[in-house]
């Protein structure tokens, strides 16, 4: 699957798994790690510590139809799109620790 299209729990699943965690799970929707929901692309005191850690830039589009916040790395080698800050960021995450497609 393109890191391009993750979002919701997918999305919080494979920051999980860029974060070396081992025991981590998908139920009813939601991301859980030791049975404690995992949303860093919603939640800002889960994603915002590794937008910080991480170096990670962001910059808000205006231009109509897109998705209105780009992330991008400080080397600038790995850049991705959503439609708020916390999405484009975790995407930009995953696609710096796996490349542009996780596997299914």
């Amino acid at each position: 699957m393109k890191v391009s299209e993750l979002k919701d729990e997918l999305l919080d699943y494979w920051v999980a798994k860029a974060n070396d965690v081992a025991d981590v799970h998908v139920i009813d929707s939601h991301c859980l790690i030791d049975h404690v929901r995992w949303e860093p692309s919603v939640d800002w005191s889960q994603g915002g510590p590794i937008i910080e850690k991480e170096g990670i830039n962001l910059n808000h589009s205006l231009e109509p139809g897109s998705e209105h916040c780009t992330a991008y790395m400080r080397s600038g080698r790995h850049r991705q799109k959503g439609l708020t800050p916390l999405i484009a960021a975790m995407r930009c995450y995953v696609d710096s620790k796996f490349g542009e497609e996780v596997i299914d």
